[in-house]
This record gives structure tokens, C-alpha cells and sequence, in this order.
């Protein structure tokens, strides 16, 4: 063990240890179970150290620094590729949190946030139940490892060191975010379509019948409805989450092909 630390520090090693660390440190800044809150700082630091150290024997050395103020600039560059890898796993975890807000707003569970006296109230219940449930979909298919294993293949490809500009790769990065949108409104759809569809009846029941009190049933209704459909399509839900999730790998690898190719042109 103390060899293996020793050869870890050698002056050809550490390079590619800190540049390998800030790469990981990005990863865990957002993605999904590495990214957790409950996990203690202490901890994340630890596995950090770990995995750069694992991943050093098998991972191309950088030159050494010449000059000490050239060392922020690689550091930098490294926790950027992190983060886009972190981004792109993220991205169903933020769909998740705005496709629950749509549908906490439309069948007015919202509310109880609202009139709650417990101001560190986290959010709506759906949220925290979508977030569990994209949670254990990752997990279950292996994402926190595939994370790791992106990471690793992304040492293969772009070396320690490697020199980007973020000329397209801005661009990249504002289209890969871009889709949050697109996974919300098809995680919120069913319940977004049903509870439509509800009120539009229950304004059509108020219209053809003024002596019945629609407006006192619509809460009621909407909300049975609302918990109704989150049932119905959690199975679907489920399928889709994991078809997303089984795709970041390689929507990682190609949001960073965009941004590294910008900086060897």
C-alpha cells in the first residue's frame, strides 16, 4: 500500500492524479447519487481520492507544469469535462423536479406548501417521490458505475491535460440543457392531458347544470384524478426513465466530442 502511494506521488504520477481528481470532483458535483446531500463531504473526498488513484496506472501522463500560475488553467478544464458528464446524467433528475411542479400546480397539491406553517418544507411530495423514483431507476441500471466508467473512457479519449476551448462547446452544452423541457413535458403529459380534460368536463357539468356546486367538486375530483394517473403511468414512467438514463453514456460522449473538438481546431 505504501508503494502504491508512493509511485501515486512520484513526480511523473501526481500530475495526472490532481488533473484525474478534478475531472472526478466535476462528476460529483452534479450527478445523480454521487451528487447526493446526505452524503458527507468527508466521504466524497475520500471515494475521489480512490478512484484517481485507481485510474492513474492506466491513464496517459501529462506533462509536468513549467510554470506554477499555468496550474489553475488544466485544473479548470478537467472539472469542466466532470461537470458536462455530471450535466447530462442530471438532466432527467431537473425533468423529474419540473414535471412534478406541473403536476403539483395542476391538481393543486401545491397548495399544502403554500398554506403550510413549516417553512423548511423541502417541496411537494410528488417532487420528493419523482426524485426517489428516478433515484432508484438510475441506481438499479447501474448509472453511478457507468458514471465512473464515462469518466474512464473519457481519459482514454482526451488524455489529462488536454487543451479545450469552449468556442461550440457553449453551444453544446445550451443544447444538451435544452432538453430538460423536452423530458418534462413527456413525464407530466398523462397527468397534464387527464386533469385538461377534467376541468373542461367539470365546465361543461357547471354549464349544463347551474344548481350543482362544480366548483366544490372540482378540487376533490381533480386531486383523485391527478393520484389516479400518477398510478397509471408510473409503469411507463419507469420503462421511459431507463431508456433515458441508459442513453447518458453516450450523450456524454458526444457533448464532449463537440467540446473538445473545438479546441484542436
Amino acid at each position: 500500500m505504501g508503494s502504491t502511494a508512493m509511485s501515486m506521488l512520484a513526480p511523473g504520477n501526481w500530475p495526472a492524479f490532481v488533473l484525474i481528481s478534478a475531472r472526478l470532483s466535476g462528476l460529483f458535483l452534479l450527478s445523480p447519487f454521487w451528487s447526493m446531500m446526505t452524503v458527507p463531504k468527508s466521504v466524497k473526498g475520500a471515494v475521489v481520492v480512490v478512484l484517481a488513484a485507481s485510474m492513474v496506472p492506466g491513464s496517459p501522463k501529462p506533462p509536468f507544469p513549467d510554470q506554477i500560475v499555468t496550474i489553475p488553467i488544466p485544473l479548470m478544464l478537467e472539472f469542466t469535462i466532470g461537470v458536462a458528464i455530471g450535466l447530462v446524467a442530471s438532466l432527467v433528475s431537473h425533468a423529474l423536479l419540473i414535471a412534478s411542479e406541473v403536476v403539483s400546480l395542476q391538481t393543486g397539491l401545491s397548495l399544502g406548501q403554500a398554506i403550510s406553517p413549516n417553512i423548511d418544507l423541502g417541496g411537494p411530495a410528488i417532487g420528493q417521490f419523482y426524485g426517489l423514483l428516478g433515484l432508484a431507476v438510475f441506481v438499479s441500471i447501474g448509472g453511478p458505475v457507468q458514471m465512473i466508467d464515462a469518466i474512464g473512457r473519457s481519459l482514454a479519449q482526451y488524455p489529462p491535460g488536454t487543451t479545450m476551448m469552449l468556442n461550440d462547446g457553449g453551444a453544446g452544452l445550451l443544447k444538451v440543457t435544452g432538453s430538460v423541457f423536452a423530458y418534462a413535458v413527456q413525464i407530466a403529459a398523462p397527468v397534464m392531458v387527464a386533469l385538461t380534460v377534467t376541468n373542461l368536463a367539470m365546465a361543461i357539468l357547471s354549464r349544463a347544470v347551474p344548481q350543482l356546486n362544480a366548483m366544490a367538486m372540482s378540487f376533490a375530483v381533480t386531486v383523485g384524478v391527478g393520484m389516479i394517473m400518477i398510478g397509471l403511468s408510473l409503469p411507463v414512467m419507469v420503462r421511459v426513465l431507463a431508456r433515458w438514463l441508459s442513453a447518458v453514456p453516450t450523450s456524454a460522449d458526444s457533448l464532449l466530442q463537440t467540446m473538445l473538438r473545438a479546441g484542436a481546431n
